[in-house]
């Protein structure tokens, strides 16, 4: 498994190169928005960790690039700027993550894996209908009886890892595993809140839910139901 450090501060990402390479990564660096651009056209990369405040072409600029290129390629912003305006500009473009400067490697590597087990090859769901509730993982999307509500990042991602293997109960920690990586440090508290606001979204009576089941002891898991 390739990824991709694009920094043109080369010591930054030479050093990111390093740690990621401890983790058992292979890791190529390019140090310039079209070094980057070049790369990417070169050889398929599993992860692309990219910075935003580039000279030549900046990282909104290369990562606009790649999806006029039909090149879904996850991506991981790596910035100095933490700017709400910034954080919804690259999310909004097809951003996976947004890691702010400084930041700990630890953290680094955590949202890697995370992002890597979310986007994994044959992992993805692109919609899934529950009842009369449409969901469209691409746009973060819940239509139901005409009307259309958001859905956050982490209540898609866990609604499609549960959805890949309906009638599979997940733990509590394999769901934290698999969306925010084995170095972050979620509580249980923290999946039972985003189970609440995903029944919100999905089911007809949250207070019973019918679609989105909680084992007692065990974890959680999505019924099999036509349609699913």
């Amino acid at each position: 498994m390739k990824l991709l450090v694009v920094d043109d501060e080369k010591a930054m990402a030479n050093a990111i190169r390093d740690n990621l390479e401890f983790e058992g990564y292979q890791v190529a660096c390019a140090y310039g928005g079209q070094q980057a651009l070049d790369a990417l056209l070169g050889e398929k990369h599993a992860l692309v960790i990219l910075d935003v405040m580039m000279p030549d072409t900046d990282g909104f600029e290369v990562l606009s690039e790649m999806r006029n290129r039909g090149d879904r390629t996850p991506v991981i912003f790596l910035t100095a700027r933490s700017a709400e305006a910034d954080k919804l500009r690259g999310l909004g473009l097809g951003a996976d993550d947004y890691v702010v400067k400084p930041f700990s490697i630890l953290e680094l590597v955590a949202r890697v894996k995370a992002v890597l087990n979310r986007t994994a090859p044959g992992s993805e769901i692109q919609t899934l209908q529950l009842g009369n509730v449409q969901i469209d993982f691409s746009k973060l999307t819940v239509e139901s009886n005409g009307s259309t509500e958001e859905l956050g990042r982490y209540e898609a991602d866990i609604l499609q890892l549960l959805a890949a293997e309906p009638g599979r109960v997940f733990s509590r920690d394999e769901i934290m595993d698999a969306i925010w990586g084995t170095e972050a440090f979620p509580s249980n508290r923290t999946i039972d809140n985003h189970i609440v606001k995903l029944r919100q979204k999905i089911e007809p009576d949250p207070k019973t839910p019918k679609y989105l089941l909680s084992i007692y002891g065990k974890g959680y898991k999505l019924m099999k139901r036509k349609g699913l």
